[in-house]
């Protein structure tokens, strides 16, 4: 196996910092870390357990310049010097990866030989409903990380960071954005109440003060230290409930040796 660096950036989203350990236990691939490095120095963040594959990192200055970080470029440049792993996937911190996620996408990168990979289609929720969605989706991909470390994040506004190394790997064809023979195992997550996702950046991807925005608009601070035990099944469950109905709809064979087993 190769080991796949999960790695979190966030500021005062404790419980979906939780959520995250919660799903990185979850996954079924075994040769992974989880790097969490949180920018909330008044909060800062604690493991409440023993797991030297989970490292947390506090930090609010830019390793470059000493100065305070302006937007999360810098934070995921930053965050990806600490990770070990052979391949990168981001854990946005707000998000939802369904067990298969790093085991499909660690199949599929070696299936396809290519320095990244990512499925046609992703999950996006509303508090509504769970359809499914063509976009970048940078949380979607899995890439090999001296690619991630080669190209860097763009560090010009915060929303657009992941395009740096996304573009360049689609424009040199070692990402195909429109791969079938997968199923969904990321979502896009707009179905958290206000006091747990705080402010979001992808809703404001143009203004000038995102980065501040998200700053002030996220509450939920750390209140102890970070637990391993966080309940999943209410937050899994309604993507097993789609495909459950839709599974006719995907290739068999990854419903076969990924999904089936949850339903």
């Amino acid at each position: 196996m190769s080991k796949v660096s999960f790695v979190c950036t966030t500021y005062r989203r404790f419980t979906c910092v939780n959520r995250i350990i919660a799903q990185y236990y979850a996954q079924t691939y075994q040769d992974k870390e989880l790097i969490i490095f949180n920018t909330d120095m008044d909060y800062p963040m604690e493991l409440g357990f023993e797991d030297p594959s989970i490292i947390v990192i506090n930090n609010n200055t830019n390793y470059l310049t000493g100065k305070p970080y302006k937007n999360r470029g810098e934070i995921c440049r930053d965050a990806v010097t600490h990770a070990t792993g052979y391949y990168f996937m981001l854990a946005d911190d707000d998000d939802i990866y369904l067990p298969w996620h790093m085991l499909q996408a660690v199949d599929k990168i070696n299936e396809v030989n290519r320095d990244a990979w990512k499925p046609y289609k992703s999950f996006f929720a509303s508090k509504e409903k769970v359809s499914l969605v063509g976009n970048t989706l940078e949380a979607s991909v899995i890439v090999k990380m001296h690619r991630i470390r080669e190209i860097g994040f763009r560090t010009d506004v915060t929303g657009y960071e992941g395009l740096s190394w996304y573009t360049k790997l689609r424009d040199e064809k070692q990402l195909d954005e429109y791969y079938m023979e997968c199923v969904p195992s990321y979502c896009f997550n707009w179905s958290d109440p206000a006091e747990i996702a705080g402010h979001k950046q992808s809703g404001n991807i143009d203004g000038a003060d995102n980065f501040e925005q998200h700053k002030e608009g996220s509450l939920d601070w750390a209140r102890h230290p970070l637990i391993c035990g966080m309940d999943l099944k209410p937050v899994y469950e309604k993507y097993y409930d789609y495909y459950r109905e839709q599974q006719a709809e995907h290739d068999q064979p990854s419903i076969k040796r990924y999904v089936e087993k949850y339903l």
